[in-house]
């Protein structure tokens, strides 16, 4: 009985937990140069604020919302 409640347990917090990480797709790639190496940088998000384009960059910016000004190239549209 008492591993039945344990089994129970463990199943029920694997699936509480189960929607808290929500992988995300990139929808774009970006050139950025870095240490003067380019660096392919995916692109989850892109948003407009006060005129200027800014992009969810991926590692290395950790995904912080970065100017656009800040990549040599993009295939973001």
């Amino acid at each position: 009985m008492h591993k039945i409640i344990i089994s129970l347990s463990l199943v029920l917090s694997l699936s509480a937990c189960s929607g808290i990480l929500e992988k995300q797709n990139p929808v774009c790639e970006a050139t950025a140069n870095i240490g003067e190496l380019p660096h392919t940088v995916q692109i989850y998000g892109v948003r407009t604020v006060a005129n200027q384009i800014e992009y969810r960059a991926g590692y290395p910016f950790n995904w912080q919302w970065v100017n656009k000004n800040n990549f040599t190239a993009s295939t973001c549209k």
